[in-house]
């Protein structure tokens, strides 16, 4: 995170110029399917995507380009929200979710100054994990709460805690790159799934999510790559961007995948009502949670294993 003026950064401009364009650009999309009745298409499950990334996007954007303290704020707020979203659906008793929002300053801690521990942190955490019924002795439901308490931290914490890895291994280009790339993948699977959706992947865990949507995935990620390609280290060459490409569409989508067998196993439609009619902060950063590790392992290679 840099602490100058955040104007000074040579991706300030560019990023908001593409960014905003793009906005207005999904918003045509909006109104193209919503010819009959706009307020539905609003409140549908499209409308939710456009709303969710636009507000999530700034804010996103904001704490990459700010100083410091106000990127900390804001990336606190994101976890311990998202955080909050899972513990209430799924069910995470109290110790076990203090233990979860504890976790949640540690990792992000760890990343940023001790990044060489990171990859020990999963094993550390739920060995800890096992002291709460030991010292409360409360083995009610004891496999369980370590279950959601555990998958919880893997699936939600310690995975998006590799953006900090991620800035520091590549700046913020790739990590602007990333976030935009993903949004437009979820934006662009859900409008390709709908056109032209046919053979749904998974009727037990998501309905709507059809094979022909990945073709989205894949033209999302692609637009985010051709757009930001700009940002990404000179190192990576044609081939590398477009497996970046590939990555980052086939992991949105698998992440959305797996939000969605979550809350079909919660029997809950939504992660949470922070905007009201669409959904959690969850419902929208699902799409992350697989997308960032796999950019970061394998910007990993290509700029430091490769040398």
């Amino acid at each position: 995170m840099i602490t100058q003026n955040p104007m000074y950064d040579p991706l300030f401009f560019p990023t908001f110029q593409i960014v905003g364009v793009l906005f207005v650009f999904g918003l045509g999309i909006v109104l193209f399917f919503a010819r009959k009745d706009l307020k539905a298409e609003l409140t549908g499950e499209l409308g939710k995507r456009l709303v969710g990334w636009i507000i999530i996007t700034p804010l996103f954007l904001i704490a990459v380009f700010a100083s410091g303290i106000i990127g900390a704020i804001i990336l606190l707020f994101f976890f311990f929200r998202v955080s909050s979203e899972y513990i209430r659906v799924v069910g995470v008793e109290r110790p076990y979710a203090l233990y979860m929002y504890a976790l949640i300053p540690i990792t992000l801690l760890v990343a940023a100054f001790v990044p060489s521990l990171y990859f020990a942190l999963p094993a550390g955490a739920i060995l800890l994990l096992t002291l709460i019924p030991i010292l409360s002795q409360r083995v009610n439901n004891l496999y369980q709460q370590l279950s959601f308490a555990g998958r919880g931290y893997l699936y939600l914490i310690w995975t998006t805690g590799h953006l900090i890895l991620l800035q520091q291994l590549a700046g913020d280009g790739l990590l602007i790159l990333t976030a935009v790339s993903v949004a437009l993948s979820d934006a662009m699977q859900f409008v390709v799934g709908k056109l032209i959706g046919r053979h749904i992947i998974s009727p037990a865990v998501n309905p709507r999510k059809a094979w022909e949507g990945l073709i989205g995935d894949l033209i999302g990620a692609g637009v985010g790559v051709a757009l930001f390609s700009f940002a990404l280290p000179t190192e990576f060459t044609l081939i590398e961007k477009i497996a970046l490409m590939v990555l980052i569409g086939m992991g949105a989508a698998w992440g959305d995948l797996i939000s969605s067998l979550v809350k079909r196993a919660a029997g809950v439609k939504d992660w949470g009502n922070l905007i009201p009619g669409h959904g959690g902060l969850l419902d929208r950063a699902n799409s992350m949670v697989v997308a960032i590790p796999l950019v970061y392992y394998f910007s990993y290679i290509v700029l430091e294993v490769r040398k």
